[in-house]
C-alpha cells in the first residue's frame, strides 16, 4: 500500500489574517501588562510618599513643641548650605522681648493664632524634609585646595523649616544646596475645629474665660496671655512638594497625602 506524503513545499503556512490576529493578541497582552506595571509603580510611589509624611509627623510635633528648632530659610538658602537663623530670629514678632524670652508655647501660638482656616492668606506653611549632613571628617581629602567628602558616610537628619522669608517657597536650588534627600513634605497648618464652641478668651477683669466661643474663621487673641485654654489644637496637612511657586500651590485644590491633628500644650 502506497502512502501519500506531502512535501514541505506543499504544507500550508499561516495566513495574513492569522498573523494579524496573533500580533493583535500579543499587543493587547503587552498593553495590559504595561497598565498593570504603571499602576503598581504609582502605588509604590504613593506608599513611599505616605511613609515620608508619617516620618515627618513626629519631627513636626517636636518642632511645634520647640519652635526654636524650626529653621528660617530665605532666598539666601539657594546658595548657602549652612543656616544659623531660626524661626524666632527671622520673625521677630514671635519673640519680641529679648530681655524676657517667650516660652515655646507662646512662640508657637503667635505663629498659628492667625491661621483661623486653611485659606491661602491665613494658613501657615512649613517644610519637613530629610537632609544629608555633610561634615568634614577623617575621610575628607584635600585635593588642589578643594575638600572632598564621602557623602555616603555622613548621617542624615530631619529638619523643619519655614520659608516665610522667601514667600513660602522652597526652591530646587535650596533643596540641592541643603542636600535634601527625596521629596520634601509641604505642610499646611491651620487651627483645628476642636476649638469650635470653646470659651477661648480670658476676661481681663475676672481672669476667667468669658462667654465668647470660638468658631471657624475667628481670630484668636494676639497676646497669648489673653488665650484661655491650656492647649492649642492644629491640623497639619501634608503634601509632596513639587517645587511650584507658592502662588500656584496656595490657590489650587489638592488632596493632602496625610492629615494629622496635633495638640500643642502650654
Amino acid at each position: 500500500m502506497n502512502t501519500m506524503r506531502s512535501s514541505p513545499s506543499s504544507r500550508r503556512g499561516f495566513s495574513l489574517v492569522e498573523v494579524t490576529l496573533a500580533i493583535g493578541i500579543v499587543g493587547i497582552a503587552i498593553m495590559s501588562l504595561v497598565g498593570i506595571l504603571g499602576s503598581t509603580f504609582q502605588q509604590v510611589d504613593d506608599i513611599m510618599q505616605t511613609n515620608r509624611a508619617l516620618a515627618g509627623v513626629t519631627r513636626l510635633v517636636g518642632a511645634l513643641e520647640n519652635p526654636r528648632s524650626i529653621l528660617y530659610l530665605t532666598s539666601a538658602a539657594d546658595t548657602t548650605a549652612t543656616n544659623t537663623t531660626y524661626l524666632q530670629q527671622g520673625i521677630t514678632s514671635l519673640d519680641p522681648d529679648s530681655t524676657n524670652p517667650a516660652s515655646n508655647f507662646d512662640i508657637a501660638y503667635r505663629l498659628l493664632a492667625g491661621a483661623k482656616d486653611n485659606g491661602a492668606n491665613t494658613a501657615v506653611w512649613l517644610y519637613v524634609y530629610e537632609r544629608k549632613v555633610v561634615l568634614a571628617t577623617s575621610d575628607a581629602q584635600v585635593a588642589g585646595g578643594n575638600v572632598q567628602y564621602n557623602l555616603s558616610s555622613n548621617p542624615s537628619v530631619m529638619e523643619v523649616a519655614s520659608c516665610k522669608g522667601n514667600n513660602d517657597n522652597l526652591s530646587p536650588l535650596a533643596a540641592g544646596t541643603r542636600n535634601i534627600v527625596g521629596t520634601p513634605m509641604r505642610v499646611r497648618l491651620s487651627l483645628s475645629k476642636l476649638l469650635v464652641g470653646q470659651r477661648y478668651k480670658l476676661d481681663v477683669a475676672t481672669g476667667e474665660p468669658n462667654s465668647a466661643k470660638w468658631a471657624t474663621g475667628v481670630d484668636l487673641p494676639v497676646d497669648p496671655r489673653q488665650y484661655a485654654l491650656a492647649y492649642l489644637p492644629v491640623v497639619a496637612e501634608f503634601f509632596p512638594h513639587d517645587y511650584v511657586d507658592s502662588a500656584i500651590f496656595k490657590a489650587r485644590e489638592e488632596n493632602p497625602l496625610l492629615v494629622q491633628n496635633i495638640v500643642i500644650s502650654r
